[in-house]
């Protein structure tokens, strides 16, 4: 099954990732260097970018299936509050997903792989749910896993625990889904800062090329041309590294 820690990449996901190292390399070498050794050197070093880039996707399609998770346990809240055992609901559940999502969504290729496993026997619904939790890497997950088992081993009123579980564990990824939709406002925002110096360098380029002649031409030029851009690559970092801030 799917181990969403280490989803490989797409091949369009790829495909984006060169022609943003491309583009950038082609940015930085053509505008403030006027040179193709330049962007191929750039586009190279670009290229160690890749486990970071990688991160990013995962991290991508982890908030995917946290938000189809929240729709989950819903499902299961109202399966198991009218009766259903963990399996029943499971099933129910798939019934109920199936309304909303592909076949070819995360959650729906989960409740496949779920309930298959509980038909065979092969695993308990505890098993199942923390299986599910240790490959998708959400935290949530475990929660939930873990205040069901908690439920069964002490024999405490189960549509009530998971009742308040699913309430709290909902609340709790609204919240965080508004605090990242948010924070990622700042971040396009930062980007957009971000890009700016080589729009303004492009304008110069085009509507009054001999003036940044003494950057390209002369070596105090290159000097202070390496450190302005070596400068924006710090700042972009630390716009980026502000995405993987944990809510």
């Amino acid at each position: 099954m799917i181990n969403y820690m280490e989803l490989p990449l797409r091949g369009k996901e790829k495909a984006i990732f060169f022609l943003c190292i491309i583009t950038a390399g082609l940015a930085v070498g053509i505008l403030f260097y006027d040179s193709l050794a330049v962007s191929a050197v750039t586009a190279a070093l670009l290229l160690m970018a890749m486990p970071q880039y990688k991160e990013k996707v995962v991290r991508k399609h982890q908030q995917e299936l946290l938000m189809q998770f929240k729709d989950l346990l819903y499902s299961i809240s109202a399966s198991v509050s009218s009766g259903r055992n963990m399996a029943d609901a499971l099933a129910e559940s798939k019934v109920f997903c199936g309304g909303s999502y592909e076949k070819s969504d995360y959650i729906m290729i989960e409740l496949d792989h779920m309930t298959a496993m509980l038909s065979n026997g092969n695993e308990t619904d505890t098993e199942v749910l923390y299986d599910f939790a240790r490959r998708s890497g959400l935290s949530d997950a475990e929660d939930f896993a873990r205040v069901y088992e908690n439920c069964k081993a002490s024999g405490a009123n189960l549509n009530h625990a998971i009742e308040e579980a699913v309430r709290i564990i909902g609340d709790k990824i609204e919240l965080e889904n508004e605090l990242k939709s948010q924070l990622a406002q700042k971040i396009f925002e930062g980007r957009i800062v971000g890009a700016s110096p080589f729009l303004i360098v492009l304008m110069i380029r085009l509507t009054a090329p001999d003036y940044i002649k003494p950057m390209t031409e002369s070596t105090q030029g290159l000097i202070i041309t390496t450190i302005a851009v070596g400068l924006m690559a710090v700042s972009l970092l630390m716009t980026e590294r502000i995405n993987k801030i944990e809510i």
